[in-house]
C-alpha cells in the first residue's frame, strides 16, 4: 500500500509524490548536495524538481547540502512529505536533513567548527546529529580544506564512539574514496557503504566520488547493502539542477 503526502500541492507541483511503505528491517539513506554555479540563487525555482529525485529515491533520511534561502528547506519538505532541519552556517546559507516521519521525531544537535587561521576554506563547517529509536543519522558538507576536513573527521569519530547504537553518516565529503580521511573512518570501524564506482561529481559527466554515505555499527551487526545508486532520471534534467548527483543506499538492518 502507498501512503499518498499533499495531495493539494501534488497537484500545485504537477507530479506523484508517493512513498513505499517502508519495512522497519529496511533503512535508506541519501545525500544530495542542492548547489548548482548560476549568477543569482534560483534554488528555490527549482524545489519541484529536487523533490520529485528525493521521491523517486524512496529515502528515509536525507542528508543535505548548500541549503539556501529563508524557506528553501521548509518547501522541499513539503514538497516531499518529509519532516525537516536546517542549520545555518552563513545566513541563509548551510546544510539540512530530511526524515520519514515513521521513524519518528528525532533528538536533533548540530555542531559547527570555525575553519583553522591559515585554512584554504574560509567557510565554517557543521555537521547535524539527529537520534532515533535505533539509530543516529549525522548530515554534513566536510570543508576543501585537509586540515579542517581532518578535525571533522576526528570529531564524527569521537561522537561515534561515545554512543551505542549505530551511527550513518552521510554528506558530500569533498574527497574520494581513497582519500586518508576514508581510510581513517574505516581504521575506526566505520564501513563505507558506496559502490566505489558510482561517481556523482560533476553531474554533467561525473569522474569522481564526493558524496558519500557510511556507518559505524557500534554494538549492532554491521547492515546488509540491498541496492545502491544516483537516479535513474536523465542526466540532462539532473545537471540542471545541482552540480552534483544524489546518492542513496538501502540497507537491510535486522
Amino acid at each position: 500500500m502507498k501512503r499518498i503526502y499533499l495531495i493539494g500541492l501534488i497537484f500545485l507541483l504537477g507530479f506523484s509524490c508517493t512513498y513505499a511503505q517502508q519495512s522497519d528491517s529496511t533503512l535508506t539513506i541519501m545525500t544530495y548536495n542542492l548547489y548548482r554555479d548560476l549568477p543569482s540563487n534560483t534554488q528555490n525555482s527549482r524545489i519541484p524538481e529536487f523533490a520529485k529525485v528525493i521521491v523517486s529515491c524512496d529515502p528515509d533520511v536525507v542528508s543535505l547540502q548548500e541549503v539556501r534561502g529563508i524557506s528553501n528547506l521548509f518547501q522541499l519538505s513539503l514538497a516531499t512529505g518529509l519532516k525537516g532541519r536546517r542549520y545555518n552556517v552563513l545566513p541563509f546559507y548551510g546544510i539540512g536533513m530530511l526524515w520519514h516521519s515513521r521513524l519518528g521525531k528525532p533528538v536533533i544537535t548540530s555542531y559547527e567548527l570555525k575553519a583553522l587561521r591559515n585554512s584554504n576554506d574560509k567557510e565554517a563547517r557543521a555537521f547535524m546529529v539527529a537520534e532515533f529509536d535505533t539509530f543516529y543519522f549525522i548530515a554534513t558538507h566536510f570543508s576543501l580544506d585537509q586540515q579542517d576536513r581532518d578535525r571533522m573527521v576526528e570529531a564524527i569519530i569521537s561522537f561515534a564512539q561515545s554512543v551505542s547504537k549505530p551511527v550513518y553518516l552521510a554528506g558530500d565529503l569533498n574527497i574520494t574514496p581513497e582519500d586518508a580521511a576514508i581510510a581513517k573512518f574505516k581504521a575506526n570501524h566505520f564501513i563505507l557503504l558506496n559502490d566505489p564506482t558510482h561517481h556523482t561529481f560533476r553531474s554533467s559527466n561525473p569522474d569522481r566520488q564526493l558524496d558519500m554515505i557510511l556507518v559505524h555499527p557500534n554494538q549492532s551487526k554491521a547492515p546488509t547493502i540491498i541496492d545502491r545508486s544516483t537516479t535513474e532520471f536523465p542526466k540532462d534534467y539532473l545537471e540542471k539542477l545541482s552540480d552534483h548527483l544524489p546518492y542513496w543506499v538501502k540497507v537491510r538492518v535486522k
